[in-house]
């Protein structure tokens, strides 16, 4: 019986912390972002960390990924358990804090691939702390697997893998990675057992991907703003999205006897009552479109008269105190050359009409750039500068400066 719990434990936490970590490094920025929410005086007032969110974005993503997969095969078990329940008790306080507070509306647990309430976010952490407990209890039970021990292993967690990527987000990367990760383990485990090694494949798996993803774009975009996504459509809302939806609890004396009368808004008849208040409660929040706070603002607002048009090249630079000289030096022939070929170029910024004429003569460009919201514009493109193409609102293409020489004109 014992044997069967860590065994289901081992399974079911190493899985999942494999697809979560492969998920969020895809988007090691966009993860980074969220933490730097999680940072802020109104959550937990550590804003020192925020320049470090990045490094630590990159660091959880790694440990996820090397955690899951020493959990299937049994590597490290007194330091991996030990590591696992540290992680997994930091992320049930903050989860908690977060939506017992109501302090940051989303966990950023699998990135943008899958959105949870704070209070889903907890409960999914709680599930897993208590295996996470167990695992630890037990760890003197877990073994690195025996040859035939690792097919008992691997064939159930890639099934767990497939239920929880492709089924609950729809994407199938997760589960290649796994299936390449558990395959270099499996064959290097017949030449070499050194476990520190075999925990080194994982790792060296998540880096090569995460720098990857950090140097070009997300290899899955999960946006509003994906490739092939309308502007226009995404800011509207679906005409089958729920209201809002209020409790209100209504406070009468009737008879010398305090009542409450609960309704979704009318106002309840209470015969002979003496009406003391009203205490609202929101059940259901009312769906909001995808895309808000998008904005193209010049002198006036522009954002109709550019989504309106055909081949609209857009330069996207939320912050120029963190965007890469050599990239706005890309940025320049690239754009120079789309205009003589008859696109409209504009760039979006956050910053001021001041730094963005700056930025201009800096380099010379032959564009003029409009305000934008800063974190609107990081959703947009994970780059500083990056690249979109659209025509009238849908766009077509979506590029890091690296790969800026890739774009189709």
């Amino acid at each position: 019986m014992k044997n069967s719990i860590v065994y289901i434990s081992r399974l079911l936490v190493g899985s999942l912390l494999l697809v979560s970590g492969v998920i969020k490094a895809n988007d090691a920025v966009g993860f980074s972002y969220k933490l730097h929410d999680y940072f802020t005086d109104g959550v937990l007032g550590m804003e020192f960390l925020q320049p470090y969110t990045i490094i630590m974005a990159v660091v959880i993503c790694l440990v996820e990924i090397v955690l899951g997969a020493a959990l299937i095969f049994g590597l490290k078990a007194k330091l991996t358990t030990a590591l696992n329940l540290l992680m997994m008790l930091f992320f049930t306080f903050l989860t908690f804090y977060s939506a017992y507070y109501n302090k940051v509306t989303d966990c950023g647990c699998f990135g943008d691939a899958l959105k949870l309430t704070p209070w889903e976010s907890f409960t999914k952490d709680v599930v897993l702390l208590f295996f996470s407990v167990i695992l630890f209890v037990c760890r003197k039970e877990i073994v690195p697997n025996l040859k035939f021990k690792d097919v008992k292993y691997i064939l159930p967690s890639l099934v767990l893998i497939t239920l929880f990527s492709v089924g609950v987000i729809g994407w199938w990367f997760p589960v290649l990675f796994s299936v390449l990760v558990f395959c270099l383990k499996f064959i290097i485990k017949r030449f070499d057992n050194n476990q520190w090694r075999l925990l080194g494949v994982s790792g060296i798996a998540a880096l090569v991907f995460m720098f990857y993803t950090y140097n070009h774009l997300p290899i899955e975009d999960f946006r509003p703003y994906k490739i092939s996504a309308n502007i226009i459509e995404g800011m509207e809302v679906s005409p089958d999205a729920l209201p809002e939806l209020t409790e209100y609890s209504w406070k009468f004396k009737v008879k010398g006897e305090e009542k409450i009368f609960v309704t979704n808004g009318s106002y309840p008849s209470v015969e002979g009552g003496e009406f003391i208040g009203v205490d609202t409660k929101i059940i259901r929040e009312a769906e909001a479109p995808k895309i808000h706070d998008f904005t193209i603002e010049g002198a006036e607002d522009d954002t109709q008269l550019y989504l309106s048009k055909d081949n609209v090249l857009v330069i996207v630079a939320y912050d120029f105190s963190k965007s890469s000289d050599e990239g706005f030096k890309r940025v320049k022939a690239t754009t120079d050359a789309a205009l003589k070929k008859g696109f409209t170029v504009i760039g979006l910024t956050a910053e001021s009409v001041e730094s963005r004429a700056a930025k201009k003569a800096e380099f010379r460009l032959s564009f003029d750039f409009f305000f934008c919201d800063g974190t609107t514009l990081k959703t947009i493109v994970r780059a500083n500068p990056g690249i979109f193409e659209m025509d009238k609102a849908t766009i077509k293409q979506k590029l890091h400066w690296n790969d800026i020489d890739n774009l189709k004109l």
